[in-house]
């Protein structure tokens, strides 16, 4: 499988800094971080975009994702001068303009999960808006050869609660899905039904490993192969679901969240560690 990291995991590194570590662990592929002070932000100039896209290109990196913020559920007015859907065709744009395939989007719609009993009426209508926004967005990501990939994340951790937003998606939209491994199997979702759920939807796997904090839904990170999560087990379930589309080799890729825990090793250790993990953790055991 070939190997991809998130530039989550580098905060602030240079360009130079990413392909170097790319060089040296193997990895051939990115997710790269949208945000002030990365290696692309939003409003990035056209100069600025075929820059990076000729020094990752030169370097052989492929750019699995733009990791963007945008939020497809959150409130606020629809239509082009809605500020969601604004922001989303420029982030649209941005991750053609680097040749990115995808680009990521989270739920965002600013509540609680709907995990148990019948969906909220505030849960539906953000689950609606989502599905409008994607489809509005569609045309332009089809323009630009972008999948539209929303992650499990936030308001819809699991894919039970992304399941809701597909439902509205028109056929033949360029949607897909990011399973980020820790978000459903923290709030309960067996990696055999997320995957189940997946089948027709998934764009990529995001490794990641963690501890759930008793008596909540949260998790500490850990490097991968020292937490809880069933990792061999649901590459195999990610693999699965690739080869039946006809993709033998699915890209692996780590999402190391030291952004946002400063105090983690460095991201080599954790692409290290991921290795290690996935290439010695016996199936049988996971």
């Amino acid at each position: 499988m070939p190997l991809a990291f998130s530039t989550l995991g580098c905060p602030g590194a240079s360009l130079a800094q990413v392909v170097a570590l790319a060089r040296v662990s193997g990895a051939t592929g990115l997710e790269l971080r949208a945000a002030d002070g990365e290696i692309v932000h939003p409003g990035m100039p056209p100069g600025g975009r075929r820059a990076v896209a000729a020094a990752l290109s030169a370097a052989g990196l492929a750019v699995l994702a733009l990791a963007s913020y945008v939020r497809v559920c959150a409130p606020g007015e629809d239509g082009r001068e809605g500020t969601v859907d604004a922001e989303l065709a420029s982030a649209v744009d941005l991750a053609a303009d680097l040749g990115a395939a995808n680009v990521r989007v989270f739920p965002g719609a600013g509540l609680q999960p709907a995990l148990e009993g019948p969906v909220p009426a505030d849960m539906a209508a953000a689950d609606a808006r989502g599905a409008r926004r994607l489809n509005a967005a569609a045309g332009l990501a089809r323009e630009r050869g972008v999948t539209l990939a929303l992650e499990t994340h936030d308001s819809h951790p699991r894919a039970a609660d992304l399941a809701r937003i597909l439902a509205g998606v028109d056929p033949g939209a360029p949607v897909k899905v990011i399973w980020d491994l820790m978000h459903p199997w923290r709030h309960g979702e067996a990696p055999e039904r997320t995957a189940g759920l997946l089948a027709d939807w998934l764009a990529y796997a995001q490794y990641k490993d963690g501890e759930r904090i008793p008596g909540t839904s949260d998790a500490t990170p850990a490097l991968p192969g020292k937490g809880s999560l069933p990792l061999r087990r649901m590459q195999r379930l990610a693999s699965g679901i690739a080869a039946a589309h006809g993709d033998l080799d699915p890209w692996m890729s780590l999402e190391w969240e030291k952004a946002w825990h400063p105090e983690l090793p460095p991201l080599a250790a954790a692409l290290d560690a991921l290795k290690t993990a996935l290439d010695q953790c016996p199936a049988r055991t996971q």
